[in-house]
């Protein structure tokens, strides 16, 4: 483990911060004058005396300056987090008027040339995915900086610092604590909350977890260049492997419940068509532990692992012993020590969704034997020494194959096979998908289709309409002899499944990240439109265009594969084309302009009757026309002309209409144009102009 969290999270919105309660709070980003004693500015951001010699509170960094954020935490000191290669704290990054949170990491200066070379190169090739954290500067000088920490200080001498994007929110772990039990900051105690331990609230706890691991699948196929549907990566782009898979490592964003990765300081590049990374190859690591230690004392402890968290990290990811025994002394012939790829990463995935779906379970057992706890990390803390005491003394059983054994019963099966899988025992040939392609996940694409497999075959959010759900099944099953009543039965099956794809609709509506169009969005409005009603067809398509241009999420516009999804949902379930007309106007005036040409020929592949009266179809038409045409193509170019004028008043389509003038003034378009009109060229050029500058979105 990197770092041993000690937080309630990291932040990318600007001043956030916390009061001695615990509560958000918001600082002004309003600039204030220094003249005024009392403002937040004096307090945060006024230098000692340097004339009196005494050591600066200002870290100056590349373009800005940054500072430790008193405000924040339970002690009001800025701390978030120590841990076995960096200090955390929350800071301030200050500059031109105007002040952001960001998080300070301090790192021994022994770790800046294998931080620079590696971690950070790591980073800077992950940073065009919003889903990982974003490194903001790396200071290798602190100067004059001192920060008093733990009986000692942290200065340039020891130290350099690693300026990080502050995300506002939980580390999974602490969102999945928070869910059922709450730390109270004026007692000081933790309570259980008044949320009931109930079906509904289960299956719905449930369904949020599966989509956290659908998300979290998404950004490591990122992370380990998974590049096609065939789980294929780039033989010219390095293969990423994160090494410490954790539920602290993961960051839940408090608005959007979004997820970050965070964490990357035992991550490692892949290159050259290898699949594996062996430890052996930092020549500064010796790779080996004292597995018979009785004292447990921290200086030990982090010698059990090469990658990884204790806990999480997969069973090739522990050092060999040199005393004591090896706790995975079983699986040893297939194990080479520190030999990690993908399926190491894989494991520490499925340990934490393990941990995430039994978090009431643990937390609970934990409660019972200390109702009484002061400590605002207890149950973080009593999570990992549980780990660590079952790997020290030896008894690793249900590290692998993990179950749900005592859990729940309303957890699906599906789900404990899928992570089963992920924690499988390690056997002879494990890491070739050769040779155990069905036995274990080689990457994160299968993982992720058998997530969402598992997620469609689970019971209805809404505790009434799974026993319906279960019972109407059955009853149609019985009466399958009998054929008219089967049908009488599948019909009133299909009414009443409308209500339950509208529950996973709203569900998806409030929770809905981009990376879900072309897996949950999808099923679920294909589920909506499966009514037999004419009329209920036809609202729940009206309310999926909506969303698709005004709640995904509220970016106000229709992208390519939207359009792609609407097109395919009316040819499908909305066979009359007469009632097209409308849908298709409203794609093409909400298209996104970047995407244009791929939505109007999108528009276009639907061929509608000539017959039928259509803005939106005769644009689209006209654009993707333009765009197959040769220079010389008269016709075509002048009926898109014709179109372009026509429509060229017409506020509503400024987006296409841009686009259209765009392409008729390329090339030798425009001259074919002018020639057809018997005009010269610059007429035509000084009509088209205004247009091109009158889109966007």
């Amino acid at each position: 483990m990197t770092d041993n969290k000690r937080r309630t999270g990291v932040s990318g919105s600007v001043g956030a911060s916390s009061n001695s309660t615990g509560e958000a709070v918001t600082l002004s980003l309003k600039p204030t004058t220094e003249n005024d004693p009392d403002t937040i500015y004096n307090i945060l951001f006024r230098d000692y005396d340097e004339e009196k010699n005494e050591m600066s509170s200002v870290i100056r960094g590349t373009e800005f300056n940054y500072r430790i954020d008193t405000e924040y935490g339970i002690n009001q000191d800025g701390f978030i987090a120590e841990g076995t290669e960096s200090i955390v704290f929350k800071g301030v990054k200050y500059g031109n008027d105007l002040r952001y949170s960001c998080a300070l990491k301090f790192k021994p200066k022994s770790r800046l040339y294998d931080f620079m070379n590696r971690e950070y190169r790591i980073l800077e090739s992950l940073q065009t995915c919003r889903s990982v954290v974003r490194v903001l500067d790396v200071i290798e000088d602190l100067g004059d900086f001192q920060l008093p920490y733990n009986g000692g200080y942290i200065t340039s001498e020891g130290y350099f610092c690693v300026v990080e994007e502050y995300i506002d929110g939980d580390s999974l772990q602490d969102y999945c604590i928070k869910q059922w039990y709450t730390y109270n900051t004026k007692t000081r105690r933790w309570e259980r909350n008044t949320t009931d331990h109930s079906y509904r609230e289960v299956v719905k706890f449930q369904n949020q977890i599966i989509q956290f691991m659908i998300n979290l699948c998404e950004i490591m196929k990122f992370v380990s260049n998974v590049n096609d549907r065939n789980g294929k990566t780039n033989v010219n782009s390095p293969i990423i492997l994160h090494c410490d898979i954790k539920p602290e490592n993961i960051m839940v964003t408090k608005h959007g419940k979004e997820l970050v990765l965070i964490d990357f300081g035992r991550s490692q590049s892949i290159y050259e068509g290898r699949t594996y990374q062996h430890y052996s190859d930092k020549s500064e690591c010796t790779f080996t532990a004292d597995y018979s230690d009785t004292q447990w004392q921290d200086v030990g402890k982090d010698n059990f692992y090469a990658y990884g968290t204790v806990g999480y990290a997969a069973p090739e990811c522990y050092a060999s012993p040199n005393k004591g025994l090896f706790p995975f002394i079983s699986q040893r012939p297939a194990l080479t020590h520190g030999l990690v790829s993908v399926e190491s990463d894989i494991f520490g995935f499925g340990a934490t969704f393990s941990e995430c779906l039994r978090i009431y379970e643990i937390c609970d057992e934990a409660f019972k034997r200390t109702p009484n706890s002061s400590d605002p990390r207890f149950f973080n803390r009593e999570i990992e020494a549980q780990a660590e005491t079952s790997v020290r003394n030896g008894t690793t059983e249900g590290y692998c194959d993990r179950d749900f054994r005592g859990i729940d019963i309303a957890f699906h099966e599906a789900l404990e096979n899928i992570i089963r899988k992920c924690t499988k025992t390690r056997f002879k040939g494990f890491q070739s998908p050769n040779e155990s392609q069905d036995s274990y996940y080689h990457n994160f694409y299968q993982l992720q289709a058998e997530i969402e497999r598992a997620r469609d075959a689970i019971p209805s959010l809404d505790r009434k309409s799974d026993p319906l759900v279960r019972q109407m099944l059955g009853v149609s099953g019985f009466c399958a002899a009998f054929a008219s009543c089967f049908l009488a039965l599948w019909l009133i099956m299909i009414i009443l499944a409308n209500p339950l794809a509208r529950d996973r609709w709203k569900t998806l509506k409030k929770n809905y990240t981009d990376n879900q169009k072309r897996t949950t969005f999808t099923t679920v409005a294909e589920d909506m439109m499966e009514v037999p009603l004419k009329k209920s067809r036809k609202k729940n398509f009206e309310d999926i265009l909506q969303f698709t241009y005004g709640g995904s999420p509220n970016d106000n516009v229709i992208d390519s594969e939207e359009a792609d999804i609407l097109a395919t949902l009316m040819k499908k379930h909305l066979p009359n084309q007469s009632e097209w007309s409308s849908y298709i106007d409203l794609i093409i005036q909400n298209g996104k302009s970047d995407n244009m040409d791929e939505v109007a020929k999108t528009i276009y592949r639907l061929n509608i009757s000539s017959n039928i009266d259509c803005d939106g179809y005769i644009l689209a038409k006209a654009l993707t026309q333009v765009n197959d045409a040769d220079d010389s193509d008269t016709e075509i170019l002048s009926s898109a002309y014709n179109v372009l004028l026509e429509y060229s008043e017409k506020e509503e389509y400024r987006k296409i209409v841009a686009k259209i003038a765009i392409k008729l003034m390329s090339g030798r378009k425009t001259d074919t144009v002018a020639s057809s009109l018997g005009v010269e060229r610059e007429t035509v050029q000084n009509l088209l102009a205004p247009l091109t500058k009158i889109g966007g979105d």
